[in-house]
């Protein structure tokens, strides 16, 4: 019996080669964009997955108000973690993991050169506590001795690999590692080598150094930095609030030491929260951390991947309606041998299970395609077909779905033809009152997808445009950014040799202005809080950012002053020039009347000589914040570059520039970015969401028109001998053209009006996380119907002209 099934399945499909081809071909580009978001979504949630204990192990999260904003920092005071030991209990291990901040280290070798790295990465400061929390394999050494010396540190297999080539693991212990710090320098002994922990993890540390055996400053307690990670891994049934209520308490308690050191009006808000393990790689709030994922973007995702599966599902339903005319009689036949509903049925699924197959194999091919056009998007550590016979699995799991989804209706629609009708030459459509069937809904459905990804790409499109190419306050083309690296802008010996080079970049031809200070719109950013005090008034407090520049920095961007003239070359600060957000900031009645008043913290004010006009200091997802610019010789170190003439001799000029730059720095050292790439960079996820968008679209409106097709050869095919009549009648080919495109336009408006309001409320959302954004407009839905329209106009126009062409002798003729 399966061996008929498969062998008449096999005879159909190859008969009906064109329909078999459009079906394997969407089902394979759905099942493709499935496999790759699985691949995406299963990496994204298997973090940490293989952890024990995960559920009781938590991040300890600092909240604090800037600019009048609650923010978040993935990293808390240093001596916390000696706090929380000392004085709160139910935790069964308080696990530290300091950053180091290095500017390099060297590997020393008994024989030979040693190994210079500079600014290492994954190094971080632990105890032996850290190893108890995270199962690491030890190769060498043991947790319960690797840190009980002081100056310590334990590699994992592959840094050790790195730094000692062609050595046993065994001979590398005891061996020494000079740490080049920002303020001291350490020469640590290896005492232990771990394997590398299993990915994907955000516990991505190579190198760990021992804690230090001190107590820290009180001042500490009052200074949070990101790379200073805390885990708590609480007791069993410990209730997590009540563990984050003692920690605010004990750190009021030192806050409050602190403040009683100071003579002035020290004040901050800060508390802390804990984060659990299992929702840190999702904490998209922590912005200055690795990669985060997002779980609303992971679930739209997801629900990208059903609807392109169930497109594909519909897409198949109709063009299997679509071919049945043409199946008639043999299911007349059969049903007169005796066949039962049943056999109907499963040899209708076995069709559909087979195309399915088919489509997936196909995928194969897909996927890698798929990959590479989100290879911008898809994170690292994920390959197409990792594990084959997870492929399998994935596709012969969707085959059966897609089975039962795509094949029961249609197996069950043949089971509802009559045999004597089929034979009376009785045609196979069945009437409907209301002129609306089950195919014409799952089009619009069909359209209504298409439509929401449609809008949306033109909404996400000219958002970006609006970002990219709005005016931002200041000029940014042309522009080249080029940093000296820490090392040498520390290093005594290169002291001021940027002012030199400097005045030598601005002699270079091609060269039309050079300054040095932070870029105007950045990732980066120093703030602090700046008191004016009002004659006979209480003083106004406000958080400032700051941006050292030097006198040429305001004409190279273009900056406008409304009031008042530009800072002057200083080797510290004594002046500054603000922007307008924050003349009103501070109270100020106008430009002008911000002159000439003093701002600044408690000991070091300054008068304000000049107010720019507001520009961008951050994305549009931030607003304008009060700003000063200034003068401190100490901070300059950011080359901003501005170029001239013939893009095309760019990078004669750029050339020029970098054989200058070697003059004053080492070989290596120069690095640059053009400005405008930088900026588009900022909005790297937006462009990724753009990219995702834009294929989706294509692969729906692909689909849809498939779907379409099939409704169009069903169409022409039952009116067959209408289309004769009409035109014995003499109706013209252009009417009968626009008598049965008709509906299909009817059909688009329709999908039209219910995917508008849908792709509005979505659009809304997204667009109020920007501070800056576009106004969504009614021409956005309109283009859309209107693309869409066209499509599907395109789509069946071949077979409506097809089926309007046709002799009505041949038509009309009884066989």
């Amino acid at each position: 019996m399966f061996k008929n099934y498969f062998k008449t399945t096999f005879r159909h499909l190859w008969r009906q080669r064109l329909f078999t081809a459009l079906n394997i071909l969407g089902l394979a580009i759905s099942i493709s964009a499935c496999w790759v978001i699985y691949c995406i979504v299963s990496y994204e949630f298997s973090y940490e997955k293989n952890l024990p204990g995960k559920e009781n192990i938590y991040r300890v999260l600092t909240g604090f108000v800037f600019d009048e904003k609650e923010q978040y920092n993935g990293g808390v005071s240093k001596p916390m973690y000696q706090g929380i030991r000392q004085e709160i209990v139910g935790i069964d291990y308080t696990v530290p993991l300091l950053g180091a901040g290095l500017k390099a280290l060297q590997v020393n070798y008994s024989n030979g050169k040693p190994l210079m790295v500079d600014e290492p990465e994954n190094v971080a400061a632990t105890d032996s506590t850290y190893f108890t929390m995270l199962p690491y394999h030890w190769l060498a050494g043991n947790k319960r001795s690797a840190f009980t010396a002081p100056n310590s540190v334990v590699l994992t297999e592959s840094r050790a690999k790195k730094y000692f080539p062609n050595q046993k693991l065994a001979g590398i212990l005891n061996q020494t590692i000079t740490y080049y710090g920002y303020q001291d320098t350490v020469t640590r002994t290896i005492t232990g080598i771990v394997a590398d922990y299993p990915t994907p993890t955000e516990f991505t540390t190579q190198e760990f150094c021992s804690l230090p055996a001190k107590a820290y400053e009180m001042a500490q307690w009052t200074n949070t930095n990101g790379s200073d990670k805390l885990y708590l891994q609480l007791k069993q049934g410990v209730n997590p609030a009540e563990i984050t209520a003692k920690i605010d308490s004990l750190s009021a308690k030192k806050r409050r030491a602190f403040e009683a050191t100071r003579t002035d009006n020290f004040k901050y808000k800060q508390w802390y929260e804990l984060l659990p393990l299992k929702e840190s790689h999702f904490a998209t709030m922590l912005q200055w951390e690795e990669r985060k994922a997002s779980k609303p973007v992971l679930y739209g995702l997801m629900g990208i991947a059903l609807f392109l599966l169930l497109l594909a599902c519909i897409n198949y339903i109709n063009m299997s309606i679509a071919g049945l005319p043409q199946r008639a009689k043999e299911i007349g036949v059969r049903k007169t041998l005796g066949s039962s509903r049943s056999r109907l049925i499963s040899q209708f699924l076995s069709e559909t299970f087979i195309t399915t197959i088919l489509a997936g194999v196909s995928s194969f091919v897909l996927s890698q395609l798929g990959f590479w056009l989100l290879s911008d998007i898809i994170p690292q550590g994920i390959t197409p077909f990792a594990n084959v016979w997870q492929l399998i699995i994935f596709i012969i799991i969707l085959a059966i779905i897609v089975t039962v989804l795509a094949g029961l209706y249609p197996g069950w629609l043949i089971t509802k033809v009559k045999a004597v009708n089929v034979f009376r030459n009785t045609s196979l459509r069945q009437k409907n009152s209301s002129g609306f069937s089950l195919q014409k809904a799952l089009i619009v459905f069909q359209f209504v997808i298409a439509l929401v990804f449609i809008t949306s790409a033109i909404i996400v499109a000219k958002q970006l445009q609006y970002v990219l190419n709005s005016d931002m306050g200041f000029n940014k083309d042309a522009v080249v950014l080029a940093d000296v690296p820490w090392k040498y802008a520390s290093n005594k010996n290169y002291a001021g040799k940027q002012f030199t080079l400097l005045a030598e970049l601005k002699n270079i031809p091609g060269v039309q202005n050079a300054a040095l200070g932070d870029a105007p719109m950045s990732r980066n950013y120093s703030s602090s809080q700046y008191d004016y005090t009002p004659n006979g008034k209480e003083p106004v407090s406000r958080q400032v950012f700051r941006k050292e520049v030097d006198t040429a920095y305001l004409r190279l961007y273009g900056m406008k002053l409304v009031a008042g003239r530009n800072i002057y070359a200083s080797d510290t600060t004594n002046e500054y020039v603000i922007n307008e957000t924050a003349v009103h900031a501070f109270g100020f009645a106008s430009p002008q009347d911000a002159l000439g008043k003093m701002i600044g913290q408690q000991h070091a004010k300054f008068p304000i000589v000049g107010v720019v006009k507001d520009f961008h200091q951050q994305n549009f997802y931030t607003t304008i914040d009060p700003m000063a610019f200034e003068s401190d010789k100490e901070g300059l170190s950011s080359f901003n570059i501005k170029l001239a003439g013939d893009p095309s001799r760019w990078q004669k000029t750029l050339k020029a520039i970098e054989k200058t730059w070697y003059q004053f720095y080492p070989p290596e050292s120069f690095t640059y970015k053009f400005y405008d790439e930088a900026i588009a960079n900022m909005y790297q996820q937006e462009e990724n969401l753009a990219k995702l968008i834009n294929l989706a679209t294509a692969i729906s409106i692909f689909i849809s028109c498939l779907g379409l097709f099939g409704i169009a050869v069903l169409t022409a095919f039952q009116r067959t001998k209408e289309i004769g009549i009409r035109k014995v009648l003499g109706a013209s080919v252009a009417g009968i053209v626009q008598l049965l495109s008709k509906e299909y336009v009817v059909l688009v408006i329709i999908a039209t009006l219910i995917a508008s309001p849908l792709v509005w409320w979505a659009m809304n959302k997204w667009l109020q996380k920007f501070a800056y954004r576009i106004s969504i407009e009614w021409w956005m839905f309109l283009l859309a119907g209107m693309v869409a329209l066209l499509l599907a106009l395109i789509t069946v126009s071949f077979q409506v002209i097809k089926a309007a062409r046709v002799n009505p002798v041949k038509s009309l003729k009884t066989e």
